[in-house]
């Protein structure tokens, strides 16, 4: 490789890291975040998605000071399309999960934080199988998106200042 060339490359690397680039999933998680604890419903259909995206993003689950639980979610399906004999032609996918971060001697806990997702797909009645399986592949993606817009958010996290005691 020439100089001029070596030169670009090192140049090209650098500005790509002083312009905040980084690669899609590594997110820079605050040290208090570090270890976690994650609790969620028995039928949480997000909490082993989300697990393995702390744990791919380095996180300890099950021993720290933080819990991030799962409140509520919900998936749906609508009719977002008909066609001319009045049959379904799309549907959309609707998923909301609710969370919240907290601490066990937080007396207010941070307030809930809402995220929601949607995904459509064109329906076939002549292709029933391929579209359920379709769809099945959407709601896993809903499930690994939901994942990484949590831990995305995760990374902008602010602790609570601790009341001093006297």
């Amino acid at each position: 490789m020439t100089a001029p060339r070596f030169l670009g490359t090192i140049l090209l690397a650098l500005s790509l890291g002083a312009c905040g680039f980084h690669l899609r999933g590594s997110y820079a998680i605050p040290p208090e975040l570090q270890r976690l604890n994650v609790s969620a419903p028995g039928n949480s259909a997000l909490s082993q998605p989300l697990r393995d995206a702390l744990k791919t993003a380095g996180i300890s689950l099950d021993s720290g000071s933080y819990t991030l639980t799962l409140t509520t979610e919900k998936l749906t399906k609508q009719t977002s399309n008909t066609d001319g004999r009045a049959k379904v032609a799309e549907y959309t996918l609707l998923y909301d999960v609710r969370y919240r971060i907290s601490r066990p001697d937080d007396a207010e806990p941070a307030p809930e934080q809402k995220l929601s997702l949607r995904r459509s797909y064109q329906y076939d009645t002549t292709a029933i199988v391929g579209k359920s399986e379709e769809e099945e592949t959407l709601i896993r993606e809903l499930y690994a998106d939901a994942a990484q817009q949590i831990l995305r958010r995760l990374s902008f996290f602010k602790p609570a200042p601790t009341p001093s005691s006297p």
